[in-house]
């Protein structure tokens, strides 16, 4: 071979050296840094009923986290007060007691049931205070425990109790504290089961941690009860 034979063919090597080079994949982000799929994505909402309440919600905020209908358990349809604002301050206190101290504002949510046993409802209220404080002391009087009994159901928020009246129709009572924010659940005819007040006051809960994270409230009774 020539030495120009050997000049020409080092020429057509480079050439297609480059070439190759220039169809390479661009080398990744560095470590930290957003992938092009991650770009504009919202954030996972970490939707822990534990995480409390704090931030000061307005009446328009409250009253979108009151569930639905179609949102807390399957079988009801809106009562007359659904979603009813603002609320009044002897909504947030025990019977036949003085406004809280510090009680801000309240949404209540009224739903009838649509079966066969037209006395059972349910009857929600949420109640908002100007310091956590505030809303444990309304808290710890909330619960009536004349003629009721404590029922087993799962935490919500950073406190809950659930209570069973004595009788033929066993009420169950709901009470929930998280934050600054306290609410409670009457079902009426749950034959001392639990289990729907438990979910609506989940539901509630994460309604309004999503409100607070300055999303829409879309959680629903539905997602409480179906299997982790």
């Amino acid at each position: 071979m020539t030495w120009s034979h050997r000049a020409l063919t080092a020429t057509l090597l480079a050439c297609l050296t480059l070439s190759a080079c220039s169809t390479d994949k661009a080398p990744p982000p560095p470590a930290g840094a957003p992938s092009a799929s991650e770009a504009g994505e919202a954030q996972s909402f970490n939707d822990d009923t534990d995480v409390p309440l704090t931030q000061e919600l307005s009446r328009g905020e409250l009253t979108q986290a009151i569930p639905d209908a179609e949102d807390v358990v399957p079988g009801y349809y809106p009562g007359s007060l659904n979603k009813l604002m603002p609320g009044e301050p002897d909504d947030c206190a025990p019977l036949d007691a003085p406004a809280p101290a510090g009680w801000q504002r309240a949404a209540s949510g009224d739903y009838d049931y649509q079966g066969s046993t037209v006395s059972r409802g349910i009857d929600l209220d949420v109640c908002q205070f100007d310091k956590a404080a505030h809303a444990k002391a309304a808290f710890d009087q909330w619960p009536d425990r004349d003629e009721t009994a404590a029922v087993a159901a799962g935490r919500v928020g950073e406190a809950s109790v659930f209570l069973a009246h004595h009788g033929p129709s066993g009420t169950v009572y709901g009470y929930s504290r998280s934050g600054t924010v306290i609410a409670r659940v009457r079902v009426e005819d749950a034959g001392a089961d639990p289990t729907d007040a438990h979910d609506v006051l989940a539901v509630t809960i994460k309604r309004l941690q999503q409100v607070q994270a300055g999303r829409r409230a879309t959680a629903t009774a539905s997602e409480i009860a179906a299997p982790k």
